[in-house]
């Protein structure tokens, strides 16, 4: 998703001369500076496509409609919520699952399967298959919520929501249902093209090791498909703030061609992980040959990897 950047042109002034003997001289007119143009696009979050979940980013917000979709400008970072229980924030994409809030490729992790359950026992209707609605009473009912969706006490902390919420399931449904059905949805997506990974490029197979600056930060970076990059052995201390994986050519990760992958690292605390990151929809391989845990904030570089053959 490229920027567009308007360059003004310069301005010449005259000076005119008047009469034999003088001169005079008009004051330079200073040109208003010209804003680069923003493209805004729009996104889609599947489970089923979800309608009625709030989202946020740093110049859009609302809730998704009967598509999925969601509105974003290029390296924005959004977050979904249900009432007063928020999503981690990621990379706003053009195509957003379960699996990209939390950063994984794996149906059974504990966070994804619990958001999938929570998801499809909130629709409306309690047909996933056509669709997850969420309902303005939901977002009511759960305005003071938090949920933590790795505790072991999942379904004792949505029980009241979702036996209150109105919907078809008055119960959480089963893990195995959720992932079922999720499972058809990734069949769809990928069938449609929406999020598949060809390998083709001649970076697959590129690797390298991270070089540490600050925060412990360690780890080894791989790439597997043209546009999914596996980070293993991943440590990182969660220290810094606004931190994200960047990806550039010659590790410029200051310039406008530098790009954030995957979800914000703010917080947590990585030991020996294993976590995937896919590109953005406007991106390939050809835009970057490093990685960095990079802290946006401060425009610092915490650790960063070159890759080669």
């Amino acid at each position: 998703m490229a920027y567009k950047l308007l360059i003004s042109s310069a301005l010449v002034l005259c000076l005119t001369a008047c009469g034999s003997d003088s001169s005079t001289s008009e004051a330079p007119i200073t040109p208003e500076p010209a804003l680069p143009e923003v493209s805004t696009y729009t996104g889609q979050f599947f489970d089923s496509a979800v309608a009625g979940l709030n989202y946020k980013t740093a110049s859009q917000s609302g809730q998704t409609n009967q598509l999925g979709e969601f509105q974003f400008q290029g390296k924005e970072s959004i977050i979904f919520s249900i009432g007063g229980i928020e999503l981690p924030s990621t990379v706003a994409n053009l195509y957003l699952t379960p699996l990209d809030i939390y950063q994984t490729q794996d149906t059974n992790q504990i966070e994804v399967v619990n958001l999938l359950r929570l998801l499809q026992s909130l629709d409306a209707d309690g047909d996933a298959s056509n669709g997850i609605e969420i309902e303005e009473s939901v977002h009511q009912l759960a305005a003071n919520l938090t949920i933590d969706f790795s505790a072991s006490d999942f379904e004792q902390q949505v029980a009241d929501l979702v036996s209150k919420s109105g919907a078809v399931n008055q119960a959480l449904i089963s893990a195995t249902m959720a992932i079922d059905h999720f499972k058809l949805t990734l069949n769809e997506i990928g069938q449609n093209n929406l999020s598949s990974c060809t390998k083709e490029h001649e970076k697959i197979g590129h690797t390298g090791f991270f070089s540490t600056f600050a925060h412990n930060v360690s780890g080894k970076a791989t790439i597997i498909d043209d546009c999914t990059i596996e980070i293993s052995q991943f440590s990182y201390d969660g220290g810094g703030p606004d931190v994200y994986f960047y990806g550039a050519i010659d590790h410029e990760y200051t310039s406008v061609d530098a790009f954030p992958m995957g979800q914000k690292l703010n917080g947590k605390i990585y030991n020996n992980a294993r976590i995937f990151i896919k590109l953005p929809q406007n991106k390939s391989l050809d835009d970057l040959n490093g990685l960095s845990v990079w802290c946006t904030e401060f425009e610092a570089n915490f650790g960063q990897v070159e890759f080669t053959p």
